[in-house]
C-alpha cells in the first residue's frame, strides 16, 4: 500500500491539489451534516480512505 499525504481537514482544493501533485488518484464523496447546513461554508476533507483492492482513495468531504 502507497503512504499518501495527510489532507483530513483541508479545504478540498488544496487537498486536490496536493493528492494531484503526487500522483495519486482518488474520488471525492461528498456528505451532509445532519445540523443545519451552512450558507457559506468550504467544503474540508472529514475522511480519506485507502481501497485496498486498488491504489485509488476514497476522500469524503462536507461543507463546514
Amino acid at each position: 500500500m502507497r503512504d499518501f499525504p495527510d489532507v483530513l481537514g483541508m479545504e478540498l482544493n488544496a487537498a486536490s491539489a496536493l493528492l494531484e501533485a503526487e500522483g495519486l488518484a482518488f474520488r471525492i464523496i461528498e456528505t451532509k451534516s445532519t445540523k443545519k447546513e451552512p450558507l457559506n461554508g468550504f467544503l474540508r476533507v472529514i475522511r480519506v480512505q485507502s481501497l485496498k483492492e486498488a491504489e485509488n482513495l476514497v476522500v469524503t468531504v462536507c461543507k463546514i
